[in-house]
């Protein structure tokens, strides 16, 4: 059922809420024409934009009480926001904003840098940080992905993903906006999911309930099904590689969806090889994975990765020395489509697309990965031919230059001392081509 556009901004705003605190698990696909929820952070007063001579880049670093915001080549920490709960990091699409999950809300951060189009050039901007107040109640927040020039953000306590379109996060005076047009689907039943925007208003999601993901499937903007896979026992984790060609993580394998249809990946002589989590290079055909063998584990260290080849359609396993293990937030790619992973012994280590080695780099002192999955942990997010890695242990940033990353060489050229204990890290890029649309007149 669709509601029509011209509902009012009241009653879209009390759908959004209704989601979160009746959880409308059994309520239709639906489209709304909604704006920020009810407060879930204070607007905060306006700052001055200036206008910069060229492309900035920002990182934003999650830590126990709130966010810090850091410049991408002086490292200076623009500002510090306070904010209660465990936060999670995803872009939101438009290079300049990022959205923060708290477990009950989405709530957009401006990253306070961007590019706009203007006819024949380009003009570069800047203000301060700021946590806006334009932020959706999402009862259980999970996956926000961004493709095909939309972005769907998750609820997993309801089944429902919210999408707009990150264009529309900056208004014409170059501010975030107040109000946000977003379209709702809702899923059979809640579930720990995913949606990913494909063409036409379909979306890739996850098949499950609260007890058990089983499969795969395309959905429509009503959410009627298109075409469904059921052999990915417990998915999670995905990646977008080169040709929109996407890959999904199963617990036996993977599956890839190209060409309208879903390819199903596996290693015959692991029949349980989690392969949950991925990072994905629209440069690349290749999907970087974790490979977990040991179902039982309460927390398994692998000592392997694999390589999903999404134009062979097949999974290649990939050994690591021997007792150097890596996390959930040690997965990485280059510029050029590189394989990173930073591991326990605390060394960055690259690899070529079809997984040789091509050398690593000594980052920190080894660490070992905590049983509490929200527990900071060394990440990693690179800009371009930069890597930036966080340091718990020692409060420190630790800046790597890819520049000859081909040549089998990196370099540690920069360390940082941080004012709080670093977690979750992702940022805005000086060298993405997503521009924000609105035209300024000058």
């Amino acid at each position: 059922m669709h509601t029509p556009k011209h509902q009012s901004t009241l009653s879209a705003v009390i759908c959004i809420a209704a989601f979160a605190l009746a959880g409308c698990s059994s309520a239709p696909p639906s489209s709304t024409l909604a704006t920020n929820s009810p407060a879930t952070s204070s607007a905060v007063a306006q700052t001055e934009i200036k206008e910069a001579s060229a492309p900035s880049s920002r990182l934003a670093l999650t830590y126990d009480g709130g966010v810090m915001v850091l410049d991408g080549k002086t490292f200076e920490v623009l500002k510090t926001i306070k904010k209660e709960g465990f936060l999670r990091l995803n872009p939101a699409g438009d290079n300049r904003h990022m959205v923060v999950a708290d477990g009950n809300s989405y709530t957009m951060l401006d990253m306070g840098a961007w590019t706009q189009e203007h006819g024949d050039h380009d003009h570069y901007y800047t203000t301060a940080p700021t946590l806006t107040s334009l932020s959706f109640a999402a009862e259980g927040t999970g996956h926000v992905i961004v493709d095909h020039g939309k972005s769907a953000m998750f609820a997993d306590k309801t089944g429902t993903f919210d999408i707009y379109n990150p264009a529309d996060l900056t208004g014409e005076d170059q501010r975030t906006v107040s109000t946000l047009e977003t379209t709702s689907v809702t899923l059979p039943e809640p579930h720990h999911g995913l949606a990913i925007p494909l063409e036409n208003d379909r979306y890739l999601v996850a098949v499950g309930n609260d007890e058990e993901r089983s499969g795969a499937a395309v959905v429509d903007a009503e959410g009627k099904t298109i075409v469904e896979n059921k052999e990915c026992p417990g998915l999670h984790g995905e990646a977008v590689a080169a040709d929109g060609i996407i890959t999904v993580g199963c617990q036996d394998g993977a599956l890839i969806y190209k060409d309208g249809a879903f390819i199903k990946v596996s290693n015959s002589e692991d029949p349980y090889s989690r392969s949950g989590n991925q990072a994905g290079s629209k440069a690349s055909h290749f999907v970087l994975a974790d490979y977990k063998t040991d179902k039982e584990a309460e927390l398994e260290r692998p000592e392997q990765f694999s390589i999903i080849d999404t134009e062979a359609e097949t999974r290649t396993k990939v050994a690591l020395p021997e007792g150097v293990s890596y996390t959930f937030r040690s997965l990485a790619r280059g510029e050029q489509g590189e394989h990173l992973l930073l591991t326990t012994d605390g060394k960055l280590r690259f690899y070529a697309e079809d997984g040789a080695e091509l050398g690593a780099v000594d980052v920190m002192d080894s660490w070992e990965e905590s049983t509490v999955w929200q527990d900071p942990r060394p990440a990693i997010w690179v800009d371009g031919h930069t890597a930036y890695v966080t340091d718990p242990a020692s409060k420190k940033l630790h800046i790597i230059s890819l520049a000859t990353i081909a040549q089998g060489e990196a370099e540690v050229f920069e360390s940082v001392d941080l004012p709080e204990v670093p977690n979750e890290i992702n940022g805005i890029s000086r060298t993405a081509t997503t521009k924000v649309s609105a035209e300024v007149e000058h």
